[in-house]
């Protein structure tokens, strides 16, 4: 009706995220307002949303993750939702209990679900009872005196995982027990891993990640989509996806939708997720549930021929999915790339890079997708994640999927500050993943491009402690022979015979 005023949506977050909730929420006729900070006062996000809106300060805990100012504005500008994006307060609990405590509609799972999928080992055990296999784990460590008590039963090597949190932090690979328990207990040095504890579960460095898709309405209907597979990592950060999976079988796929459902309909999960599967020789372990959308949704959307946010949306409205009754499982009709650009110099141990964009082009087609929040003059801030842009390309038969990203990359030029564009490039060159044998541990085992020679110092560093191992090699021995040779028959009464001499 003429005059009646725009339903209002509050975004308190930044860079292509922002963008992507923009774009999409101003297409269904809301008005967007962006909170930004004074970091990001030349983004893009702010010269887009219909009002913006400025933190007092940069510092995540003054802006985009201050909770209480975010809602305090919310109740200021009478917003009706907020969508909190991915990362920051996108799966707090409380920040989605505030939202409705105060009658705003909170984009994302309801409080109760977010405080089950916040908790890991809960829902790992919550898991295990449905008859889901997941890895082996340890019990919550809340303290350096429990990271003794390991169980000798886990299998090195172990990665160990804050309770809480998301996006890779605090998360560390342990090659052995005393590797273990040095990492547990500098981690448990930090207030928040006192507070919410960790814990290790056995890492598969062969294995592939796995991740499925899905939306569920009020009235528990479910869509799943074509999985991705994550498997290419660096530092816990995907840079490199793909769907469908080469190694997944049908079999197993199956498996995987169903016990997602099983899952699902348990914890009463309303809204858009990704479920989580580490699969190895064909077994899918439970691992964890990520509850809102990802850099990854451009994947799903392209398989469902829909804008993911939308369809967060609605359901977040109440409204039910379209033609679905029961589970619709929507078959893939493309094979999907993406890779993740970032603003950090692969030379320099992939140190984080800031400065002003000198120059910035590039040319998309139907099939190649390039978002990021960049633009010629625009500032990468050095505060905030390296993470600026997101490149897609779609075809029939994953080789020529492949091909086309490489050369859609090779057009993608960017001055002012050092990205990772190489690295890629170089990635998709890889044997091993064109094969599709894109592993977990990929850039360890597979990838040369991390392994790099060696400096000086680095040699001299590595010949001394391989001199210092062998020296308590030979001091072991040694001493394990003198322990042999007291085993002897007669061995102490010699010794006495000695001593009364």
């Amino acid at each position: 009706m003429l005059g009646t005023p725009k339903e209002k949506v509050l975004i308190p977050n930044r860079g292509v995220i922002a963008l992507d909730i923009l774009y999409s929420l101003k297409s269904i006729g809301l008005e967007t307002i962006l909170l930004y900070s004074p970091a990001d006062s030349l983004s893009l996000p702010v010269k887009l949303a219909d009002k913006s809106y400025k933190f007092y300060s940069s510092k995540l805990e003054d802006s985009y993750m201050d909770l209480n100012s975010i809602i305090e504005k919310a109740i200021e500008l009478k917003v009706d939702y907020i969508h909190p994006g991915y990362g920051f307060l996108s799966e707090r609990p409380e920040f989605s209990k505030l939202c409705r405590d105060n009658n705003i509609n909170f984009i994302g799972p309801e409080y109760e679900v977010l405080k089950i999928v916040e908790n890991k080992i809960e829902l790992l055990k919550t898991t295990e009872n449905l008859g889901i296999k997941t890895l082996n784990h340890s019990n919550p460590i809340t303290s350096s005196l429990e990271s003794e008590s390991i169980s000798h039963d886990l299998k090195f090597p172990l990665i160990i995982k804050p309770i809480k949190g998301s996006g890779g932090n605090g998360i560390v690979i342990a090659e052995y027990r005393k590797d273990a328990i040095d990492k547990i207990n500098a981690l448990m040095q930090r207030d928040k891993y006192q507070k919410n504890g960790i814990f290790v579960e056995e890492f598969l460095p062969y294995a592939h990640e796995i991740e499925i898709p899905f939306i569920r309405d009020i009235k528990g209907n479910i869509i799943f989509l074509p999985e991705i597979e994550s498997s290419v990592q660096r530092r816990f950060q995907k840079i490199f996806q793909e769907s469908p999976s080469v190694n997944v079988s049908e079999n197993l796929r199956q498996s995987m939708y169903e016990n997602s459902k099983k899952i699902i309909e348990k914890i009463n999960y309303m809204g858009l997720g990704y479920i989580e599967f580490i699969v190895e020789n064909d077994n899918a372990y439970f691992s964890e549930i990520n509850p809102t959308f990802q850099i990854n949704t451009m994947i799903p959307e392209i398989h469902i021929k829909s804008n993911f946010i939308k369809k967060q949306f609605a359901i977040s409205r109440g409204e039910l999915l379209h033609n679905v009754n029961g589970v619709k499982i929507v078959k893939p009709d493309h094979k999907i790339l993406l890779v993740s650009l970032m603003a950090e110099n692969p030379d320099n141990n992939f140190q984080p890079s800031s400065g002003t964009i000198t120059e910035f082009f590039h040319y998309s087609t139907l099939r190649d997708i390039f978002k990021t929040h960049l633009y010629t003059g625009s500032k990468v801030p050095p505060i905030y994640d390296p993470y600026i842009g997101k490149i897609l390309t779609f075809t029939q038969q994953r080789e020529t999927a492949i091909s086309n990203m490489r050369h859609f990359l090779n057009n993608i030029i960017i001055r002012g500050i050092r990205t990772n564009l190489n690295f890629l490039k170089n990635l998709l060159d890889n044997e091993s993943l064109k094969q599709g044998k894109t592993i977990i541990d990929f850039l360890n085992l597979k990838h040369e491009i991390l392994k790099k020679p060696k400096t000086e110092e680095e040699v001299l560093i590595a010949c001394a402690l391989l001199s210092a191992e062998f020296h308590i090699q030979n001091r072991k021995k040694n001493y394990k022979a003198k322990l042999e040779k007291m085993k002897q028959p007669g061995f102490f009464k010699k010794i006495i015979k000695q001593i009364l001499r």
